[in-house]
């Protein structure tokens, strides 16, 4: 089951999964019935929503996570990491401003706890380490299992997040 504002995504989605029924659909404006489920998924979407509708989606997502459910989400855009620091300090670039600690407390403000962490990408601290070929190395492989503690969390660029629905 998949939904989205977006009807150009969602023919996308339907040419890749063509046995999963779409809905093209604002959740946190209709109130579309598509019941509860014990897994919900968002992926891209919290780094780049302002605070409003990150509050209005984790709303909407809440109902639709039955009690014991899990969401898994990633937070891709954190301003805490050593890459968005350095364009900030070379750049006075800011265009991030979801860090882990804020994400949490809307996670945890809609009744999810997180039980699960997997940072990723906290050693990429240069755009020449994001090339296909640094990316797929074996000191990439390395890196990915020593940075990959849930501790680096707060610190990396992207962090995949399971919560759990109290």
């Amino acid at each position: 089951f998949g939904v989205d504002v977006s009807e150009s995504m969602l023919a996308e989605a339907r040419r890749k999964c063509p046995s999963t029924r779409f809905v093209c659909s604002d959740l946190t404006e209709q109130g579309t019935d598509i019941g509860q489920f014990d897994l919900a998924t968002s992926f891209r979407f919290f780094g780049n929503a302002e605070d409003r509708l990150r509050i209005a989606a984790l709303g909407a997502l809440s109902l639709l996570v039955r009690k014991g459910g899990f969401l898994v989400i990633n937070n891709h855009r954190n301003p805490h990491s050593i890459n968005a620091i350095l364009r900030r300090v070379t750049d006075g670039i800011r265009a991030t401003d979801l860090t882990y600690r804020k994400l949490r407390r809307m996670l945890q403000d809609h009744g999810f706890g997180i039980t699960h962490l997997h940072p990723i990408g906290f050693w990429i601290i240069r755009a020449k380490l994001q090339t296909s070929t640094a990316l797929n190395s074996r000191a990439a492989k390395v890196a990915e299992r020593v940075f990959g503690h849930r501790a680096w969390a707060p610190f990396a660029p992207d962090c995949i997040i399971v919560a759990q629905k109290r």
